[in-house]
């Protein structure tokens, strides 16, 4: 019974390349969310599996469709971005860098999750998820911008000084992104293994 559980149903080898290469990426991205060591080799190696990754997720929800390329796209430069800040950047642009990194891949990660609640009951209910984790950090962004002491919880106040161009003293902020995209990823991938998220029919 155990077998039937963890059993592919995806219809297409993308789906199922997808959905493993979505794991992998999801658990890589937990997992160095744990760590400050640069592992510079290790975090690239993470990214470039997770934008494959990506690709394969919005082929299989449709990359014609508007939500899912405009995430697509957010990821894309989220993604580099964060190559940036692994290759190494001026002390005074870092802060910058990590507050357009983790304010993009939240976004895509909003917008795969609107995509979701276009679908049917399960990919609803992890759209819903999705959208409510989301969205509640990027509100604390804008707020964060006009009320001092916003968000402070969160970390988003250290972010935004640091995007000022003071030395990132406290990047809680952009760990809790990461590791909300790498359980959003679990839950994709495993939706994609499973086969609820299906190619539309061209």
């Amino acid at each position: 019974m155990s077998t039937s559980i963890l059993s592919s149903h995806a219809e297409s080898l993308n789906a199922r390349v997808g959905a493993v290469s979505l794991g992998v990426a999801a658990f890589m991205t937990l997992l160095l969310s744990h760590t400050a060591l640069p592992l510079a080799p290790l975090r690239l190696i993470t990214l470039a599996v997770a934008a494959f990754a990506a690709w394969a997720f919005c082929e299989e929800m449709g990359l014609r469709r508007p939500l899912n390329r405009a995430g697509f796209v957010f990821f894309a430069i989220a993604a580099a971005t964060k190559v940036q800040i692994t290759l190494g950047l001026a002390s005074q642009l870092i802060g910058r860098y990590y507050l357009l990194y983790a304010a993009f891949l939240l976004v895509a990660v909003l917008l795969w999750s609107v995509a979701f609640l276009h679908r049917q009951r399960a990919l609803k209910m992890v759209g819903a998820l999705g959208v409510a984790a989301s969205l509640a950090p990027i509100l604390a962004l804008v707020v964060g911008h006009l009320v001092v002491g916003f968000g402070a919880a969160l970390g988003v106040g250290a972010m935004l000084s640091a995007a000022e161009g003071a030395a990132p003293a406290n990047l809680s902020f952009v760990t809790l992104v990461e590791r909300l995209f790498g359980l959003w990823g679990y839950l994709a991938a495993w939706m994609l293994w499973r086969g609820h998220i299906k190619a539309p029919a061209q």
